[in-house]
C-alpha cells in the first residue's frame, strides 16, 4: 500500500512540474527578442533615411537592382525589407505599415534612375494584359504618361530622400542584364555526334 501511495505521489508531482499552457510561446523576460524591446526608429523620416542607406550600400545596391530587373515585384522586396527590419527591432508594426508606400516609391525611383522596367505586383501582369488587348498604342502611351505624372505628384518621399535618389550611383548595365537563356541543345545525342 505504501508503495502505491509513493508511486501515485511521484506521478502527481511529475505532472505539477509540467510547463504551463502557452509557456512555449513566451520568451524569457531577461532575453527578449529584438522586436519585443523598444524600436530603434520611431520617426518615419529617420527610418526612411536608414532604409535608403541600407539599399544603396555598395554590396547590396547592385543585387537589389538585379532582382528588380529580373522581375521580382517591388512589393515583395518591400515586404521582405520591412519585415526583416521589424524582426531586428528597427521599427514597430505601426511604423512598418507607414514605411511600405515610401519604400516602394524609393525602389521604383531607383529602378527608373537605372532605366529598369519594374513589376509592382504579380497581379499587374494579368490585369495589364487584359487591358492591352482592349486599347490601342496611343491610349497606352497616354495612360503611362498620366501614371508617371500621378506618381510624381503623389510622391510620399521627403525632399531630402528624393534628392539622395537623384544623386544615387548608376550601376553598370552589364551587371543588370538578365542571364542569357541556354541555347537549344542539339537534338542528336553526344554519342551520335561522336559517331558511336
Amino acid at each position: 500500500m505504501l508503495r502505491e501511495i509513493t508511486t501515485d505521489f511521484a506521478n502527481y508531482s511529475g505532472r505539477m512540474n509540467r510547463s504551463v499552457p502557452g509557456e512555449g510561446m513566451a520568451n524569457d523576460p531577461d532575453n527578449p527578442y529584438p522586436f519585443e524591446a523598444a524600436p530603434e526608429f520611431t520617426v518615419q523620416r529617420e527610418a526612411l533615411e536608414y532604409l535608403f542607406t541600407l539599399i544603396t550600400e555598395e554590396e547590396r545596391y547592385a543585387d537589389i537592382l538585379i532582382a528588380i530587373n529580373n522581375d521580382v515585384p517591388i512589393m515583395e522586396l518591400t515586404q521582405v525589407m520591412l519585415f526583416k527590419g521589424f524582426t531586428e527591432g528597427k521599427w514597430n508594426p505601426d511604423l512598418m505599415l507607414l514605411l511600405a508606400e515610401p519604400l516602394a516609391f524609393m525602389l521604383i525611383a531607383l529602378a527608373e534612375r537605372q532605366g529598369i522596367d519594374y513589376v509592382i505586383n504579380n497581379d499587374d501582369d494579368e490585369e495589364e494584359g487584359r487591358q492591352v488587348s482592349k486599347l490601342n498604342t496611343k491610349n497606352i502611351e497616354k495612360r503611362l504618361k498620366d501614371k508617371q505624372d500621378k506618381i510624381k505628384s503623389n510622391n510620399p518621399l521627403p525632399p531630402e530622400i528624393t534628392q539622395l535618389i537623384e544623386e544615387a550611383p548608376i550601376v553598370e548595365r552589364s551587371l543588370l542584364d538578365k542571364p542569357e537563356e541556354p541555347e537549344e541543345a542539339n537534338s542528336e545525342s553526344l554519342l551520335a555526334q561522336q559517331g558511336v
